[in-house]
């Protein structure tokens, strides 16, 4: 088993390619025990030749290029890459982000002296044309997650909880916050690295944006998807959203309602 297995789902991303693909071979600790999973959705740019030319320039342990059938969304790429990889340790990321130096020797650090941690995520870095600025993201507490996702996308965590069943789900654009609930769910324990190990770049073709177009419904799923984590209230909300009713608000963007939240929405007050 190698020790960790780095995920890139990919789609018309070949330009960011030299970006992302150098600040992994930047890393501050050696490759040799890593594995490259590149796993392309049907791009029509040059995303695999860029792969292919990286493949030889990486000194790790593997690099696979996977080209599965067309899906249209990250979650399904993500899986059938994280399907594939032999890691101790797994990380999806991005291909139009890229890494800090230090980012895997700090994370696979605290992991590693850590045992009863599963999942490892930081503070990043969020490059907009607009403007610049470090993400700061709050200590973990599982009680967040109920109303919105404070865990980055980009987070190594055990294999176990992988193992243990946990998918990236298509019926929500919000399959991060999905997943992660999915982790707290499946026993795993979450630090975060009070750093910025990583850069997000924001661009007109951010799956993100399309997250935000669907934020009722994605959000309602979430709380379908895992009920038993959920008040029996919030669920009754998120099923009223999906069928439109007037009571069961979408709520502002990336949050999810709690029960005390509805109850006073509910209320009547003459």
């Amino acid at each position: 088993m190698t020790l960790l297995s780095i995920i890139i789902p990919n789609y018309n991303y070949g330009r960011f390619a030299d970006r992302l693909f150098g600040s992994i071979a930047a890393q501050t600790v050696s490759l040799a025990e890593v594995e490259i999973i590149f796993v392309d959705d049907g791009s029509s740019d040059d995303s695999r030749e860029q792969a292919g030319k990286w493949a030889g320039r990486i000194d790790c342990s593997n690099f696979l290029i996977l080209t599965p059938p067309r899906s249209g969304r990250p979650g399904p790429v993500r899986n059938h890459g994280l399907d594939q990889a032999s890691g101790r340790y797994l990380l999806c990321f991005d291909p139009d982000d890229e890494l800090q130096p230090d980012f895997l020797e700090k994370s696979i650090n605290l992991l590693e002296a850590t045992p009863k941690i599963s999942v490892v995520f930081s503070d990043y870095r969020e490059v907009s044309p607009e403007k610049t600025f470090v993400r700061v993201l709050p200590d973990f507490n599982p009680l967040h997650l109920r109303t919105q996702n404070t865990v980055a996308s980009a987070a190594v965590y055990r294999r176990e909880l992988w193992d243990a069943g946990v998918r990236y789900r298509e019926n929500t654009a919000y399959e991060d916050w999905d997943y992660w609930v999915q982790c707290l769910m499946a026993g795993g324990k979450f630090r975060r690295l009070p750093l910025p190990l990583y850069v997000h770049h924001i661009h007109e073709l951010n799956f993100s944006y399309q997250a935000e177009k669907e934020d009722g419904v994605a959000k309602a799923m979430i709380v379908l998807n895992n009920p038993g984590f959920f008040h029996d209230s919030v669920v009754r909300w998120a099923s009223d959203h999906l069928y439109r009713r007037a009571h069961a608000p979408s709520f502002r963007r990336g949050y999810i309602p709690t029960a005390e939240e509805l109850s006073m929405l509910t209320t009547y007050r003459p």
